[in-house]
């Protein structure tokens, strides 16, 4: 089964019809309108203590797993500090000033996304595309 949160309209719908249950007889037990079920079922209004409530009118229980989905390996943040340095010394900056224009407009992000390709090129063809990202974002070091 998957744990992606929007899914679990459909299991909440699908338990319903096997229980044999119309979207009003379970929105008379969770203590709101057939339409409000109709939205749960099909992933909006979704908060916690509806989908609670409905889950228990089901008499079914979920969990939920928290984790951090941004988790970067050593070698992305190595590669990251040592492109800011080589951008810094590039653009008479000191890396303070770098890291700060670099977040501004979008530096980091562009290569902490794309970071399987640029560490695959050399320094001055990474701050070269670090130059033109921050560029298009407003940026105004050439």
């Amino acid at each position: 089964m998957t744990d992606r949160l929007e899914n679990i309209g459909p299991i909440i719908r699908n338990e319903r019809i096997r229980k044999g249950l119309t979207q009003e007889e379970l929105g008379k037990r969770v203590g709101v309108g057939k339409a409000q079920i109709s939205k749960i079922e099909s992933g909006k209004g979704l908060t916690i203590k509806t989908v609670t409530k409905v889950l228990n009118a089901l008499g079914i229980s979920a969990s939920v797993v928290l984790r951090n989905e941004t988790e970067f390996d050593k070698n992305v943040i190595a590669y990251i500090v040592a492109a800011i340095s080589e951008f810094a010394q590039k653009h008479h900056l000191s890396v303070r000033e770098a890291s700060n224009y670099l977040i501004r407009f979008k530096g980091i992000d562009f290569i902490t996304e794309h970071y399987d390709a640029e560490h695959l090129l050399s320094f001055d063809d990474s701050v070269q595309d670090l130059t033109q990202v921050c560029i298009n974002n407003g940026g105004g070091i050439r």
